[in-house]
Parts: structure tokens; sequence; C-alpha cells
């Protein structure tokens, strides 16, 4: 420090105002410093067009309540409105102005796909009785087979509440019918499942826009009693169907086992036929990717495509030097792509893949930059347009958040790399070997947060898995998967089949290895929505900014682990049917359930959402844990007596004694009055659908149902 300025602070006077002028130039410096980072952050708006929309279309299905048709309507021209007005403005106002245009096309993307589909759904369970229509689909499980109808008749339903297609399953071995024959079997139906428990997954919202409104098993087999007598449109996809399950049945003819059904749901997206074990492994061991048709398979397939025509091509010197050998490749992946897209189903992965990839070979096509954000963009906005229900499917959402933070990570490692890098062998594996390890990182930290809120797990080791398994799938079981598809219609693909099948079994050797490690597992209860969604920001910001404001994008992480703690799992659940009802054991980590005999599916629902592998051990019966005879149990949780009874008589004595009643009958009004106790019977879970309690240590009940969290909308059945 020189003398002058140890005067100057020596001086109060001096020493504030140079205080006051260096807080000057820092209140003018900051705000336009971050003024100017914003303004960057904004300006790719297009790679912000899916977070308006997917807004807009979480607006709509947040909704307790159908808003009125003239809503959206409404809410789509003022939007346009105000595009027209801001057609002219710029800077962060205009932008902004634009989202809230797509905010507005979202809603109405969603309103509309809504009023597309409806159909009726089945409002009772009906007994058995004649079914009559149209097989569109055949799914092949390991016990039986799954089949999706186009609803002619059901005995005893009046046409106006037919539901258009319903969902049967079929244990027996005889099935001589295809898709397009009209079939007629004797079937038992249920309605749609409401969720298990407030806040768990919501089976009845993803069957509705599959204009799928009844649920049953036959009891005897299907019998043809004609062909449909369809459009051009109908006739396609019924003979795409037809090809995907004759596919299906050749490849697992050809190799039999594990190893032949994941190639076979890898080719046709069929994955039924694959067992609960194997799903288990590849689960755990953070392969489950594998099993959907993604990104991966679609690179993988179309990029061999592309590169075994160009070679091809290559070769023959006049085609080399005088065309477009480069876009005559990029056009034959881009129909392989289409092809693989149609012959696997068109799941939401595998959409989402072919668009993109579709996209990066047609800006091959127009000589433009093939990898980036906009490219994801586009993607995911065609989706949520045509679809906006995939907003809420753990496919999607886990795919796109996989991909975007691979196309921002792929983005900021190319502005870094080295010229003069060397490319010898060593280096080009060693840089495939880092390349790996951090393509999966990145992937695996990016679907961790989706994981734990869909499936409350998320796989510790993928790392390692994924490093010794993708080589696998890439240099073994696509390229002799692409090889049997080529050589099928000469009826020469059976080897091909069982080399990609023997492939796929060292894959599984991994998973299992990999699976049975101690701590491959990491479990949580189920997050409350609101902790996603503040993942998601946190995570889009910082892959979609540009300026050193990404970083704030990290907070959300801090945050989400508060607002997940703060939000811990109830200690009773209480089933749809009201003639069940579970408890949690904090001390066992294990869960108690009335009644081992019924509700097994939601017992273990249950168990997943709060926190522990409910399929993974059976629950214990409360008769071990509580005070238990031939009128119900007793149990005291938290300091709070709660008591769950099957027997009337009972109810007087524990409505007195008891903090909290859970009847398994219907409970009058008179009794209702009279109960001292917080009380839950049958008739209240009829109306309100399966319950979840909070017993708090300070003494307070907290009581949520399915009714209050799904609200009145088509899929509820209201």
């Amino acid at each position: 420090m020189t003398v002058r300025a140890a005067e100057q602070f020596a001086d109060p006077d001096l020493s504030a105002s140079v205080l006051r002028r260096a807080y000057r130039r820092l209140a003018y410096l900051v705000p336009e410093r971050v003024g100017t980072w914003i303004r960057a952050d904004l300006e790719p708006l297009g790679v912000w067009a899916p977070v308006a929309i997917g807004a807009g279309a979480g607006v709509y299905f947040g909704l307790k309540t159908e808003p009125h048709a003239a809503l959206a309507i409404g809410l789509l021209f003022g939007a346009l409105g105000v595009a027209v007005f801001a057609h002219n403005r710029h800077g962060p106002s205009g932008k902004i102005l634009v989202g809230l245009v797509l905010v507005a096309l979202g809603f109405a993307a969603a309103d509309w796909r809504t009023a597309q589909v409806a159909a009726p759904v089945l409002d009772r369970e009906l007994t058995i009785r004649w079914v009559t229509g149209e097989l569109i689909s055949i799914e092949d499980r390991a016990r039986m087979r799954r089949m999706v109808v186009a609803l002619h008749a059901i005995d005893g339903v009046d046409d106006d509440d037919l539901p258009a297609r319903a969902r049967i399953s079929w244990r027996g071995a005889e099935l001589n019918a295809a898709p397009g024959d009209i079939i007629r079997l004797r079937a038992g139906l249920d309605p749609p499942p409401a969720p298990a428990a407030p806040g768990t997954f919501n089976f009845s919202r993803r069957l509705y826009f599959q204009r799928i409104g009844a649920l049953g098993f036959a009891v005897s087999p299907p019998q043809v009693v004609g062909k449909a007598e369809t459009g051009r449109g109908d006739m396609l996809r019924t003979q795409i169907e037809t090809v995907r399950a004759n596919l299906l049945h050749r490849i697992t003819k050809a190799a039999p086992g594990e190893g032949g059904a994941i190639v076979a749901a890898i080719v046709t997206g069929k994955r039924d036929a694959i067992t609960p074990r194997s799903k288990a492994a590849l689960r755990d061991a953070g392969l489950a990717h594998m099993l959907a048709i993604s990104g991966m398979h679609m690179g993988i397939a179309t990029g061999l495509i592309f590169f075994v025509v160009r070679f091809g091509l290559a070769a023959i010197e006049p085609l080399a030097l005088h065309y477009p050998i480069k876009k005559w490749a990029a056009s034959a992946a881009l129909l392989s792509g289409f092809a693989y897209l149609i012959l696997s189903g068109g799941g939401w992965s595998a959409r989402r893949a072919f668009i993109t990839a579709a996209i990066m070979f047609a800006a091959i096509l127009v000589d433009r930059r093939a990898l980036s954000l906009r490219n994801v963009a586009i993607a995911a906005s065609i989706i949520l347009l045509t679809t906006p229900e995939a907003l809420f499917h753990p496919g999607f959402q886990m795919s796109f958040a996989a991909v975007t933070a691979l196309v921002a990570g792929y983005e900021w490692f190319s502005r870094r790399v080295d010229p003069d890098r060397s490319f010898s062998a060593f280096a080009r594996v060693k840089r495939y070997a880092i390349a790996l390890g951090v393509t999966d990182t990145i992937a695996a930290v990016a679907t961790a947060p989706f994981a734990l809120y869909h499936f409350n797990r998320v796989a510790l080791y993928s790392l390692p898995a994924n490093v010794l398994a993708m080589p696998l799938m890439g240099f073994w079981v696509m390229p002799a998967a692409i090889v049997a598809l080529l050589l099928t219609p000469f009826g020469l693909d059976a080897w091909a089949w069982r080399i990609s099948a023997q492939g796929v079994e060292a894959m599984l050797a991994i998973a299992t290895e990999v699976s049975s490690w101690r701590g491959a597992v990491s479990l949580t209860w189920q997050w409350p929505p609101v902790a996603l969604l503040v993942m998601t920001i946190g995570g889009l910001w910082f892959c979609l900014a540009r300026s050193p404001l990404r970083l704030a994008g990290m907070a959300a992480i801090p945050l989400t682990a508060l607002i997940v703690a703060a939000a811990p799992p109830p200690q009773v659940f209480v089933a749809a049917s009201g003639l069940n009802a579970g408890v949690i054991l904090p001390d066992d980590h294990r869960m108690a359930v009335f009644s081992t005999r019924r509700d097994r599916f939601s017992a273990s629902v249950w168990g997943e959402a709060a926190g522990f592998d409910g399929g993974g051990a059976k629950p214990l019966a409360m008769n071990a844990v509580g005070a238990c005879d031939a009128r119900g149990c007793v149990l005291t949780i938290n300091t709070k007596i709660t008591a769950f009874i099957s027997d009337r008589r009972a109810l007087g004595e524990d409505c007195a004694r008891a903090d909290l009643v859970v009847a398994f009958f219907p409970v009058s009004s008179a009794d209702w009055r009279r109960c001292e106790a917080v009380l839950i019977d049958r008739r209240s879970v009829w109306r309100r659908g399966a319950h979840a309690v909070w017993l708090k240590p300070d003494g307070a009940i907290k009581i949520t149902t399915v009714a209050e969290q799904s609200g009145r909308r088509p899929w509820t059945g209201d």
C-alpha cells in the first residue's frame, strides 16, 4: 500500500468517500452485467420453447376440475393477440410475451388432446359376460397374453356407455386370433384403477389417453367371428402390429430364453416376455434404459446404417468424386430410423429418439449443424404439442433429461477441445473410455431425480455397469440385430438373432453381478411433486443458460433435499377397496398390513412410497406387531393409538380410547357423530379413494386422499 493510500484510509472522511464511490460503481456495474447475462440466457429463445409449452400443459393437468372449453380457446386467441403485439418488441420483455404465448399453446394443446381421446370409462365392476370387439394388439407375457380390444359390444352395457377399448388378459394356451380379427370371449371387467395411494402413479390417466376404459381377465379362449372392415389407415396399423407380433415370435423361437426376449424388446418394443427377475437386475444395475427404444438404440442403428452406406459409396470412386454421398447416407439412415420407429411401436422414447435423429440427418441434408440443443427442443415441442400427456410419463422425462444434459455437456466440452490433440491408437482408446464414463455420469445424474420421484430408487453403480455393457450393445447386440433384420425376408436370420441374444446374456451377467453388490440401490420415500418441479427447473436452467448465472441452477439440489426432508412419508395407508390397511414400522423398516391376502399390489406400492422395497419382502401381519383379536387390531404409532376394526361391535369401545379408527365397513351417521376419534370408514374410502395418514408427534393427524389430489377430471371417472 502506498503512503498516499495509507493516508486516505487513515482519514475517516476520505475513507467514506472512497467507499461511496466504490459502492456507486458496483451498483452500476452489477445490474448492467447481470442484465447482460440475462439477455444472453434468453437469446436462444427456441431452446426454451418446450419448457413454456410443457408449463402450459402442466397447468392444465394440474387443475382439480375440467376447465370450460371456452377457456382454452380464449387463452389461445388471447395469446395470438399478444404475439402480434410482441412481434416488434425486443429485449427480455418481448421474449417473455412470446413465452406466455407458448404457455397458452401448451394449455390449449392439452385441452384439445383430452377432448380428442374422450371415450366412456367403465364405472362399475362387471361379472363374467360376453365381450365382442376387434383385436388391436397382443402382448406375450411370461404367463399370459394381454390383448387390447376395440369394443363392439358388452352384454348388459348400453352403446352410449361402451368404452372405446378394453385390455383383457388371457392365461390359456389357445389363441388363434390375430390383430384385425373380430373376436368374442367371456370376461370379467373392472374400471381402470385409481392410484393405490395419494401421490403414487396415476394409472387411470395413462389408460385414458390410450382410450382404454376397462380392464379384465378372460375365462374363455377368444373366438374369431369375422374380420374387421377398416380403412387404409387402420389396415396399415393392423399389418404393422401383425409384423411386430410375428417378428417377436421369430426372435424368441430362434433365441429362446432371456437373451432372446430382451433382443425382441429392443427390436419390437414388446417387453412383456422379459421376466421380472431380469428387469429387476437391469434396473438395479442402472441398465434399465437398455430395454427402452431410446436415443442410444436409434443412434446406434441409424449411425451404423449411415456409416456402412457412406463407406460403401466412398469405395466407388466415380460416386465419391461427383455425388453427395454423405447426403445419400443420411437419407438412408433417415429411412432406416423411420422403419425402426414403426417396428418398435412408437413409444415416447422412440419418438423422441427418431425426431432428434431425423432433425440431425435433415441438418446434414441442408448443410447445417447436426447436434444441438435447438434440435432437442424441436423434438420435445413436437411431442408435447401432439401428445401433451407425455409430460408426466417417466420415459419422456428421463429421456429428455438425459439427452438435454448430454448435448449441453458436449457443447461445453467441444469449446474446450485441444486442436493439437494426439490421434494415436492409444489416445483414441483413452478418449473413448473417458467419453463413455463422462457420458454415463452425466446421464445418471440427469435422470436420478426422476428415478427417485417415479420409482423411489436409483442405481448407484450404473457407471461401472454401463462402461462394461455399452460396448456390448454398440459393437455386438445392435449390429447383429441389424444383420438379422436384413436377413429376415430371406429366412436366413436365426443365427444372427442367436448371436445378438448371446451379447444380451453377457449384459445380463454384468447386471446380475453389479446389482448384487452391497448398497447397489438407494431408496427414498415418495417425493412431493413440488420437489421434482424445483429440481427440473434448476436442471433446465443449468443446461440451457449460457452465462455464469447458470450456476444458480445448482441451488435446486439443496432446496430439493430440504423439501423432501420436510415431507416424510405417512404412517398409515388405507386401500381403495376399504378392506385393508397398512402401517409403516420405521424401526424395522417394514410394513404391517391388516390382511396379508387382500390388496397385495397396493401393499407393495405403500412400501415403495414409504421408502423401502415393498416388493422385496412380504409385509408382516398386524397380529405380529400389535394387540389383535377377532374384532380387529390396536397399535401405538408416534404415541397415537390407532385401531383397525372389522367388527361393528368394537366401534364404540375403540372410538372412546383410540386417536384414529379405521373401520372396514360403512359407519352410520349417528355412529360418526358419537365417535370421539378421527374416523375413516369404508364409505369414506369409496367416496374419496385411498387414504394416507400422518400421525405427527405434536398430536396432529393429517389425512390426504386420492380424490383431493386427483380432483374431478375425465380420467378419474367423474
